[in-house]
């Protein structure tokens, strides 16, 4: 039975990798929580599928136990791992920092095919295009009330969509200091991809990001659950320039 689990987690990976949108649709991922920022980019982790669901997850134990199978239903596989930025790291640009330098992935050397992040509930992603087969992501999580000053609160004050549209706002300035970081060792982007789930979060909708290999360059697919349906796209990339208000999805 071991054996059988094992397999169908391999095919179920293998098809992401050929035919992600498909499997998307009728797939839903599970990415538990990883390990914090200052651990490797590169991380060998589990991969474990069951029926209509997909978990992926530090510990094999883990990932299988959530599908309420044995251990040995998981595949392990290399990956790109990006780690939320909670909003209890230090603001700074030091390491472990909210806002220290995204990390670099050259996709020209490697065998990892997945990229992951953990569940955007409220939190913003932002994919980077480095040019020459370089990509970083960063996944920031929205503040607290309590973290704002006073006159924040008072703009927050006035409803719930008020409070959701300025963390959004929050949010975009805080990647653009991530960036400005990062472009002190780094190149300029060249592209870049901006999600932010606050309102679909409101909606009771959740939103997952993944990023698929292809070849030296990476593609990122945004699954949104609505209702009992996985709304799926094939996320597009925006041309960086020097001033940017973001377009997001």
């Amino acid at each position: 039975m071991a054996e059988e689990d094992a397999q169908y987690s391999k095919e179920i990976y293998e098809a992401l990798l050929q035919n992600p949108m498909s499997v998307l649709q009728q797939v839903s991922i599970v990415i538990n929580s990883l390990d914090p920022l200052s651990t490797p980019m590169v991380r060998t982790l589990a991969f474990a599928a069951k029926g209509i669901t997909i978990v992926i997850d530090k510990s094999p134990i883990t990932a299988s136990s959530i599908l309420k199978r044995e251990v040995d239903a998981a595949i392990e596989r290399p990956m790109v791992v990006s780690p939320m930025r909670g909003h209890g790291l230090p603001v700074g640009s030091g390491v472990g920092g909210r806002h220290q330098a995204a990390e670099v992935f050259d996709a020209t050397v490697g065998e990892e095919q997945l990229w992951v992040t953990e569940l955007q509930t409220g939190c913003t992603t932002l994919m980077l295009d480095w040019g020459s087969s370089r990509y970083s992501l960063v996944h920031l999580q929205p503040s607290e009330d309590e973290q704002f000053n006073r006159a924040s609160k008072a703009i927050m004050w006035v409803g719930n969509k008020t409070t959701y549209a300025y963390k959004n706002t929050w949010l975009k300035q805080e990647m653009t200091t991530v960036v400005n970081n990062t472009t002190t060792t780094k190149s300029t982007p060249q592209r870049y991809i901006m999600v932010q789930s606050m309102f679909e979060s409101s909606r009771k909708h959740s939103t997952q990001v993944i990023g698929i290999r292809r070849r030296t360059e990476f593609d990122f697919y945004r699954q949104r659950r609505v209702g009992s349906k996985n709304v799926v796209e094939k996320l597009t990339w925006s041309t960086w320039r020097s001033y940017l208000p973001y377009f997001s999805y």
